[in-house]
């Protein structure tokens, strides 16, 4: 018989199948799934997004992402689709005008806010203060 957190994690693990299909209706988060690289991309652009005093541009992930996960035309190319889809907004910087600062859009940062709050519920249960890891 297994363990209660044996129960735990399978529960978990069928949350987390059940959350990828809603994941996937949603164009932003079918977007961030693609790759490896999409996942960095997107996440670091989220950062810059929802903490004040971080900023990203493309020479900031290029210099914050692995070559072995990507290159630099892909970074690009990832933005450049992003832009087009509405995901990411280009802005330049207010210190330097050459440098072009990346955010997620105002839907695609609602979005992303729905998508975090969906699965911290999917993973709440298993890391919950005070649960007992045996």
């Amino acid at each position: 018989m297994g363990s209660s957190l044996d129960k735990a994690i399978a529960n978990t693990i069928e949350k987390s199948l059940d959350i990828y299909d809603y994941e996937l209706t949603i164009p932003l988060t079918n977007f961030i799934f693609q790759s490896p690289l999409h996942w960095n991309v997107m996440t670091i652009i989220a950062l810059a997004t929802f903490k004040d005093d971080f900023e990203t541009s493309f020479q900031h992930l290029c210099a914050s992402i692995s070559s072995k996960t990507g290159s630099k035309s892909s970074i690009q190319s990832i933005i450049e689709i992003g832009i087009a889809r509405g995901f990411i907004e280009k802005k330049a910087l207010k210190r330097d005008k050459r440098i072009k600062s990346l955010r997620l859009t105002h839907k695609s940062k609602k979005d992303y806010s729905n998508w975090i709050a969906a699965d911290a519920k999917t993973y709440y249960p298993i890391i919950k203060p005070g649960r007992k890891n045996k």
